[in-house]
C-alpha cells in the first residue's frame, strides 16, 4: 500500500493525524477547479476536515508507476456525490505534490468545455 492509499483511508475515517503523516510538511497541493492552492500538509488536511460529514469515502481505483499514483475517488457528503481524480508524486514513500480535481455527480456540462 502506498501513500495515496493510506491518505485516503485515513480521511474515511477522519483519522486527521494520520491522513498528514502520508505529505510531507511542506507538500503542495493543487485543486484547479476552485484555484486553491495548498503550500502544507497540515493546511490540506484542515481543508477536508472543515468540509463537513462525508458519508462515504470509496476509493475506486488506483494506478501506480513507480513515484506517480493516480486514483478515482467517490465522496458522497450531505451537498450529494462528489468525484475526484488525483496525480500525485511520491517522494521517499510521501505524497510531495499532487493535483485534485472535483466535479459533482449528476452536472450535466462542465464549466468552459463547448457549447
Amino acid at each position: 500500500m502506498n501513500a495515496v492509499e493510506r491518505l485516503w483511508r485515513a480521511l474515511r475515517r477522519e483519522d486527521w493525524e494520520a491522513a498528514e503523516a502520508q505529505l510531507y510538511e511542506n507538500a503542495v497541493i493543487r485543486w484547479p477547479h476552485t484555484g486553491e492552492r495548498f503550500d502544507r500538509a497540515i493546511d490540506y488536511v484542515t481543508a477536508y476536515r472543515l468540509h463537513g460529514t462525508r458519508t462515504r469515502v470509496d476509493v475506486r481505483r488506483v494506478l501506480s508507476e513507480g513515484h506517480y499514483v493516480g486514483l478515482w475517488v467517490v465522496v458522497d457528503d450531505g451537498e450529494g456525490t462528489w468525484h475526484g481524480a488525483g496525480l500525485y508524486e511520491l517522494q521517499e514513500a510521501r505524497i510531495h505534490h499532487a493535483t485534485e480535481i472535483w466535479t459533482r455527480e449528476g452536472v450535466e456540462r462542465p464549466i468552459g468545455l463547448g457549447t
